[in-house]
């Protein structure tokens, strides 16, 4: 490393914090740099191992000092105390990418298909549970084709929601990733396996149809999983020709179900990561009303919605499954005066 580097990277101010937190402070001081992109282990002063990695910078920089929160090192964790005595603490886990570790229902609804998915919430490739919950709801509704639609699809591992399918059950996927150093990781993942299709292309409400057309997808195929951070709203609206039983599509949950919020199609990308971001709950909630789907189901982290088609809802029980019961408030990002009830998700602009 290049002297001038190394200067830059040593505070003594950020060394004597983490001196009183860690044993290992220099290690903890190159951590906190960002330089690495691996996970590195420290050792807090009370003994435990705390793993971290790149992902974890925004949460070190509240922990040097941060209007929105105050960030202690306790149970080998990140504890984060809010500023603001509405908001509750919370602890996140290194590497996790800032999500609260361990988060709790916001509503006290006792739905019982709400209560069932959420305990069956469990990450095998996916970023959050969507792998249990996807589980769960095809023992309720058997595949028809076993066909799962998934853009972005990034590397086809990490983050997916159509991994598990494919590997552990054997299931047809069309795979979409437009950006080319993801799509080269995911064609040659997938390059041996002649029930994968992957597509290097940006999906719009222009070309949706057409590109599912030619990629033989089934017109009731099983899943469809949408997230792409951007105009996930626009694209659902525009898939008109086809009928997949079961939808995730990620939604803006820093904006509570008590208005209707969809980004302006012009602005979908450029507003991407804040919290004018993509459309809220209400708005997905209605769309998808519109277009015959049922919501059944938020994720615990607030990130992804689940619906299923009107045409085998019954086979389900949605007791109780409202959008106010279904609300959850984003568990992402440190305190970062987002406008959610809790504080918490993207900062505004």
């Amino acid at each position: 490393m290049r002297p001038g580097r190394l200067k830059a990277l040593f505070s003594w101010h950020k060394f004597r914090r983490l001196k009183q937190d860690f044993r290992t402070p220099f290690r903890a001081l190159w951590a906190v740099s960002g330089i690495s992109n691996k996970k590195i282990q420290l050792q807090t002063s009370s003994g435990e191992t705390m793993e971290v990695d790149r992902g974890d910078l925004p949460v070190w920089r509240a922990y040097f000092g941060s209007p929105h929160c105050e960030v202690k090192i306790e149970q080998g964790m990140f504890h984060v105390l809010p500023t603001n005595p509405a908001h509750a603490d919370y602890f996140i886990k290194g590497t996790h990418g800032g999500f609260t570790w361990q988060p709790q229902r916001w509503s006290d609804s006792h739905a019982p298909l709400l209560r069932e998915l959420g305990a069956a919430e469990k990450r095998i490739y996916s970023q959050h549970g969507e792998d249990g919950v996807i589980q769960v709801l095809l023992e309720k509704l058997p595949p028809r084709h076993r066909f799962v639609v998934e853009f972005g699809a990034h590397d086809g591992k990490s983050m997916s929601n159509s991994r598990h399918l494919i590997v552990d059950h054997g299931w047809h996927a069309v795979l979409v990733e437009p950006h080319p150093p993801f799509f080269k990781l995911l064609q040659a993942r997938y390059a041996n396996n002649d029930r994968v299709r992957t597509v290097q292309a940006y999906i719009s409400p222009e070309n949706i149809n057409q590109l599912f057309a030619d990629a033989g997808v089934p017109k009731d195929f099983d899943i469809l999983s949408i997230d792409v951070d951007g105009p996930d709203y626009y694209l659902w609206q525009a898939l008109t020709d086809y009928q997949p039983t079961i939808v995730l599509v990620e939604c803006n949950a820093s904006i509570p179900p008590d208005r209707e919020y969809v980004v302006p199609q012009d602005k979908a990308w450029e507003l991407s990561g804040t919290a004018e971001e993509g459309a809220n709950l209400l708005a997905l909630y209605r769309l998808g009303a519109r277009k015959g789907y049922r919501l059944v189901y938020t994720e615990l982290s607030g990130a992804n919605l689940f619906f299923v088609h009107e045409s085998v809802a019954a086979d389900l029980d949605l007791t109780g499954l409202t959008p106010e019961a279904l609300y959850q408030t984003p568990q992402f990002g440190e305190l970062a005066g987002g406008i959610a009830p809790n504080g918490r998700g993207y900062a505004l602009n």
